[in-house]
């Protein structure tokens, strides 16, 4: 990539790797189950190809575009935060995006009960 990009372009280029990371967790889990077609079975594999391009070649171009690597920092922390949520079964995960919502409609609510099990599971409460 030569050319500069925006802050908020460089926040879309990582969501972009993201999901691409994502999508490829799953895709690689599930070619060799035998649900796919001879098609379909190239299909995924093609993406699977794609989907690592992006992942391999962005990922570093991230960092290259960006001076005060921001956009590469951010997405370093996101996939390592997203291999913590990929190591539940999709079900889990599925409830953990639940959670998630839960929190942007009542962080406060949330924070405070995430806080009790936190602290009764032995953590320790640190006062700003």
């Amino acid at each position: 990539m030569s050319r500069e990009l925006t802050k908020n372009q460089l926040i879309k280029v990582s969501g972009a790797i993201l999901s691409s990371y994502i999508n490829n967790h799953y895709l690689e889990e599930t070619k060799h189950f035998g649900v796919f077609r001879q098609s379909t079975k190239k299909n995924v594999s093609r993406t699977l190809e794609d989907l690592l391009k992006i992942e391999l070649e962005y990922f570093d171009n991230v960092y290259d575009i960006d001076d005060k690597e921001v956009g590469g920092a951010l997405v370093q922390t996101n996939l390592k935060f997203i291999d913590e949520f990929l190591k539940f079964d999709f079900n889990e995960f599925s409830k953990l995006q639940e959670v998630f919502v839960a929190f942007t409609k009542d962080p406060k609510r949330l924070t405070s009960i995430s806080d009790k099990i936190l602290i009764k599971s032995g953590a320790k409460k640190i006062n700003n």
